[in-house]
């Protein structure tokens, strides 16, 4: 069983980003560290810890999807799953630099494995909770779709 360290505080910032005032951190002994810190990821104490002035989208839902799972239904988890995604970007753009177009496609697959398996446990761990099909809708979308999401962005 996880815990966060306290609700999100954040700054809206037009049109589809806030800013964090506040540090957010997540705690579950079942985070596969290993796996994300081969990647970058500070993990300490079984702790993910999302900095103050992190940008984040909260959740990448399609607004026609909202009426059924809205960004802020699962917004702690998404926050924290924002930042292994991230890191899983900078470690393959750092890569690519490095070696070219080499990376090592185990490590990717597991870190992302563990991002997902980490959004899954904090959904899970939320409080007020979440339903668990809401849960189940929005882990499974990630677990498909979010091969696009880990590809390296200018921005990052």
């Amino acid at each position: 069983m996880g815990k966060f360290n306290n609700k999100i505080e954040a700054e809206f910032n037009p049109p589809r980003k806030w800013i964090l005032s506040r540090k957010l951190t997540y705690t579950n002994p079942e985070i596969d560290e290993d796996a994300l810190e081969r990647v970058g990821v500070e993990v300490k104490g079984s702790k993910i810890t999302v900095k103050k002035d992190f940008v984040t989208d909260l959740a990448s839902v399609p607004r026609v999807c909202w009426a059924f799972v809205a960004p802020w239904d699962v917004a702690r988890a998404a926050i924290i799953h924002d930042l292994l995604y991230k890191r899983i970007r900078q470690y393959r753009a750092e890569k690519k630099k490095k070696l070219g177009n080499w990376e090592d496609p185990k490590v990717i697959r597991r870190a992302k494995r563990a991002a997902d398996n980490a959004f899954n446990m904090a959904m899970k761990d939320a409080e007020p909770s979440i339903a668990r099909w809401k849960i189940a809708a929005a882990y499974y979308s990630v677990r498909m779709f979010g091969r696009w999401s880990i590809i390296p962005r200018d921005e990052d």
